[in-house]
């Protein structure tokens, strides 16, 4: 594929997402966060929060349309080792059609209709304890403390337990998962306030193997 027909595949995949994403926000406000898919620029920020090569394993939650997806991608995340969930079926439809428009139609896909709260029995199974990065645009600040946890700990179920980190992308200033700060680090990794809204970058670490990342 020619970079001219590229371009002319992502803006039109851009214009269709801003529709369903819009559609989708009018019945779920709460699950979706925003009526806009995450900017590029945030994107791309994200993105280079992590350390990518071939072999790094990715889980990206509340992948939505796949704005987010395509700045891995286009970091240098390897498709056969990224796993994408989110909730919305019909968000997942939008997912693999557009992935299949850039890559081969017979690009295998790791596209997860699911709950992040389940990750661990939702993603493949020989991932479990080997995952480098859960990169999450979730909206967790419009869901209870509780399903915030639950979100996050099967995140950290299934990450390398000792380099594995999450990264999280939000629309606030203060963390999502302040309430978690004697277990976890947490860190704003990045911020771009002329965002609309403005944007930040978590980083989330587990307290228990801090040592060994400094090690």
């Amino acid at each position: 594929m020619t970079t001219l027909a590229h371009s002319a595949i992502t803006k039109s995949i851009a214009t269709a997402e801003n529709k369903l994403f819009f559609k989708q926000w009018l019945k779920s406000p709460l699950q979706l966060g925003t009526f806009a898919p995450i900017s590029m620029k945030l994107a791309n920020l994200t993105a280079h929060q992590l350390i990518i090569n071939s072999d790094t394993t990715i889980v990206e939650i509340g992948a939505g349309t796949g704005r987010l997806t395509r700045a891995l991608l286009a970091k240098g995340a390897n498709i056969e080792k990224l796993a994408m969930v989110e909730l919305a079926p019909k968000m997942c439809l939008f997912l693999k059609d557009s992935l299949q428009q850039l890559y081969a139609p017979n690009t295998e896909l790791k596209i997860i209709t699911g709950d992040a709260c389940n990750l661990g029995k939702i993603i493949p199974h020989h991932w479990l304890g080997k995952v480098d990065y859960v990169v999450s645009a979730i909206p967790l600040l419009n869901l209870s403390e509780e399903i915030r946890k639950k979100i996050i700990q099967a995140a950290l179920d299934v990450l390398n337990p000792v380099t594995g980190s999450i990264v999280h992308v939000s629309y606030s200033p203060v963390s999502p998962i302040k309430f978690m700060e004697c277990e976890i680090l947490q860190k704003r990794a990045a911020s771009i306030w002329g965002n609309v809204p403005p944007g930040f970058v978590w980083r989330f670490i587990p307290k228990r193997y801090l040592h060994d990342l400094s090690a």
